[in-house]
């Protein structure tokens, strides 16, 4: 099911001049199916024809008077200034009070940098009456500017193009308004929508306009955050709260202060509605599983992808423990033995051999994710040490599932890609490893 946050009808660029009347009178209609307009379904929004052109003030009057269900936005393309959306603004209020409405109650989304001139007033739109998101455009900004094309050969924009569209992102920002990223235009390329949408999320851009409806899921994908993602935005700004004031301070290896915690809201607050995932009943799972299993793992049925374990096990590492595995693995490192020849390195003193502690890491993890539903360990990738350890350190161990998905070849099991993160007793992650593994199905869910 398509889960669009607003659904655009369009007045303006999908309509030659010789069918803006039927167009208008097409959306006028659509507006008065009250089945196509739950209350619980998207936002509707009309894009309206550009201020000065014949056709705005009748695309105001259609939509908002003596129609069932009127649009709560306007889209305004083509704003140079924010005193055009001021005006637009007084004769919309007229409209509402004539036809019953509540004077306000329309809001506007301006498109600021379709022409050359609006780039330098892009604030005054932003903060202009109204104004509930701003967003960008680029190809009748090429047009007006005589630009061949928007974006490079590598797919990102020209840097005029960069240039407005990172100002209509702080201008929005500096208004308190949301900034919606402008649409990607190739249809068929569903990876580089999905990265565009990423590098637009980071910036720090709200959402995407989406121009085909296959395009929605990709940009949901992106911009909804997961379940990992809250659940770690609640636990830093609880953490920040247990602090007490006292500033910055250690989270998960990173130091986090105070626009880190403001991130972390924000973040909560788009994710607003999210619903935390639910695994499958283990006791359920337990009873109707085959009796000569002993498990205390999860089936694959249980892992989906985001899923945390935090492992309830730690262990102290000694120096028998680095010595026993180096000598047993004919490890002849001095670096692992010998204090001396160690206490001249940068480390000041012996290292514990790096393939004991993801030996270790993987160890902790096994009771709690893959005892007795593993079938084969499929090998390890991206496997990196970011810390060192010591003799005395304590480790802690989480597991998070990367990806889960079904064997085509093997319909009762399935390949679970797992990152297993260690960190020592001041926070800091000193093993980080992905580790493939084919995994067992529950046999009462087959």
């Amino acid at each position: 099911m398509l889960r669009p946050d607003t659904i655009i009808l369009d007045l303006e660029d999908s309509l030659p001049s010789s069918e803006k009347a039927s167009g208008r009178q097409m959306v006028r209609s659509w507006l008065n199916e009250a089945d196509l307009w739950p209350a619980d379904g998207p936002e509707v929004c009309v894009r309206i024809n550009p201020l000065g052109t014949e056709h705005w003030r009748e695309d105001v009057d259609a939509v908002l008077s003596g129609t069932a269900h009127p649009p709560t936005v306007l889209m305004v393309p083509k704003v140079a200034h924010g005193d055009d959306l001021t005006f637009l603004g007084d004769v919309v209020g007229e409209v509402e009070k004539a036809a019953g409405l509540e004077v306000g109650q329309t809001k506007f989304i301006p498109i600021a940098t379709e022409v050359p001139e609006a780039v330098f007033n892009l604030r005054s739109i932003a903060t202009a009456p109204r104004v509930t998101a701003m967003t960008w455009g680029c190809e009748d900004l090429s047009a007006e500017i005589m630009a061949s094309r928007t974006k490079k050969k590598d797919g990102t924009y020209l840097d005029v193009f960069r240039l407005v569209r990172s100002m209509t992102l702080l201008a929005a920002k500096s208004a308190n308004v949301q900034a919606i990223d402008g649409p990607f235009t190739d249809l068929n390329d569903m990876k580089a929508l999905a990265e565009e949408c990423g590098e637009a999320r980071d910036s720090g851009f709200d959402g995407k306009l989406s121009i085909h409806p296959n395009q929605i899921a990709a940009i949901n994908k992106v911009f909804t955050p997961s379940w990992k993602e809250l659940a770690e935005a609640s636990e830093m700004i609880k953490a920040f709260e247990d602090n007490a004031g006292k500033g910055a301070l250690r989270f998960k290896g990173q130091m986090v202060d105070e626009p880190h915690v403001k991130r972390a809201k924000a973040l909560l607050a788009r994710g607003h509605g999210v619903e935390a995932p639910v695994a499958k009943p283990v006791a359920e799972a337990r009873a109707s599983a085959s009796d000569d299993v002993v498990r205390h793992g999860k089936w694959f049925d249980e892992l989906y992808e985001g899923l945390v374990i935090r492992h309830a096990l730690t262990r102290t590492v000694t120096e028998t423990d680095n010595i026993l595995f180096t000598t047993m693995s004919l490890n002849p490192a001095a670096l692992h033995l010998d204090y001396e020849q160690a206490a001249a390195t940068e480390f000041g003193k012996p290292l514990v051999n790096s393939m004991f502690t993801i030996a270790l890491v993987v160890g902790i993890s096994v009771l709690e994710s893959t005892h007795g539903t593993t079938i084969a360990n499929l090998g390890f990738d991206q496997v990196i040490f970011p810390k060192p350890l010591f003799y005395g350190d304590t480790i802690k161990v989480e597991t998070e599932v990367i990806s889960a998905r079904a064997s085509k070849s093997r319909p009762t099991q399935g390949i679970v890609v797992f990152e297993h993160r260690a960190f020592n007793q001041k926070g800091d992650l000193v093993c980080k490893a992905r580790r493939n593994a084919l995994m067992r199905r529950n046999p009462s869910k087959m």
